[in-house]
């Protein structure tokens, strides 16, 4: 069906930009007043091609429509005929025929009648006004955006050319990595380029290999995030500004922790207390390794997932703990 003869309400799609005062405006087929301008939209293959134009007041865009109406006939000569009696006399000149639906034309009783038709048909021709009418403001679907998300890894659609504006990206693989090399670098720590773990023991230096990400950073005298964590250093999210950013949040505030936690294991002094703690961690952080490697029955899921609750729970206080020291 051709837009302009839609009975379906228009309702124009509107992108609202806030930290640029910016309305994004899709336009579909037709003419528009937008902003006391005409904009149209009529060109080749246009009828299902949306435009996307500026415009300051979103709440008064009117659809423009153009009708010819006939007014009258008129001859070469400059006289008129009005509609009814121009139709009045083809009907007339007609009644001297018969319709023929198989050469889809009409049957003259004499050669005479149809002279008399053809020249009445070539005298007169027909006059049209050309009748604009402006619709009542347009109904709006408005989206609102930021460019700035005020976070370098989390960039919105709109910049990024995505079918849906409205949706955001999160970067988490370069996050994470952007936040670890800060903490390091709060805690006095140098980075080594790619060196062993075994070279960081006892030392302040840090270093990653030149592949497989984050998942061998070394630190501590240890792989610091390893297989069993690479996957909470990895992959990009699709979602709105809000979740993102809560995303973000936790990722930074759990790679700190991380880092901050093993940074003083390592470095607290060696009285019992410590060397307890230490032992607690890393065997707390082992035994979840080994629940979340077991494949059991069914029955039993229950029972894995309350063991992993019970350590995951036992980890979190030796991390305060550790991070209260």
């Amino acid at each position: 069906m051709n837009p302009a003869t839609s009975n379906i309400p228009l309702v124009l799609k509107v992108l609202h930009i806030e930290d640029e005062n910016t309305n994004i405006v899709n336009l579909p087929y037709g003419v528009f007043d937008v902003d006391g301008q005409v904009v149209s939209n009529t060109s080749y293959n246009s009828y299902n091609n949306q435009i996307k134009i500026s415009a300051k007041d979103v709440n008064n865009i009117r659809k423009i429509t153009t009708e010819k109406i006939l007014v009258k006939y008129q001859d070469s000569e400059g006289f008129d005929l009005d509609v009814v009696e121009y139709e009045n006399i083809r009907l007339h000149l007609l009644s001297k025929s018969s319709y023929n639906e198989d050469t889809e034309g009409y049957d003259w009783q004499t050669l005479e009648d149809e002279f008399a038709y053809r020249k009445f048909d070539q005298k007169w021709k027909p006059v049209y006004k050309e009748v604009i009418t402006y619709s009542d403001p347009l109904l709006v679907d408005k989206s609102c955006i930021k460019l700035d998300t005020g976070n370098p890894f989390i960039t919105s659609g709109f910049a990024t050319c995505q079918a849906d504006a409205t949706i955001y990206t999160y970067s988490r693989s370069g996050a994470v990595a952007h936040l670890l090399e800060k903490k390091f670098e709060s805690l006095g720590m140098e980075f080594k380029g790619s060196i062993n773990y075994d070279a960081t023991e006892g030392k302040k230096v840090w270093g990653n290999s030149t592949h497989g990400g984050l998942e061998y950073v070394t630190a501590f005298g240890k792989y610091i995030i390893g297989k069993d964590m690479v996957k909470r250093t990895q992959g990009s999210f699709n979602g709105t500004l809000e979740k993102l950013q809560k995303m973000y949040e936790e990722d930074k505030e759990w790679i700190e922790n991380h880092i901050q936690t093993l940074y003083n294991l390592h470095f607290r002094d060696t009285g019992a207390s410590s060397v307890l703690l230490s032992e607690v961690d890393k065997g707390v952080k082992q035994a979840i390794t080994y629940v979340n490697t077991m494949d059991v029955k069914a029955k039993s899921e229950t029972s894995k997932r309350s063991a992993l609750n019970v350590l995951n729970k036992l980890s979190e206080l030796v991390n305060k703990e550790v991070l209260e020291k």
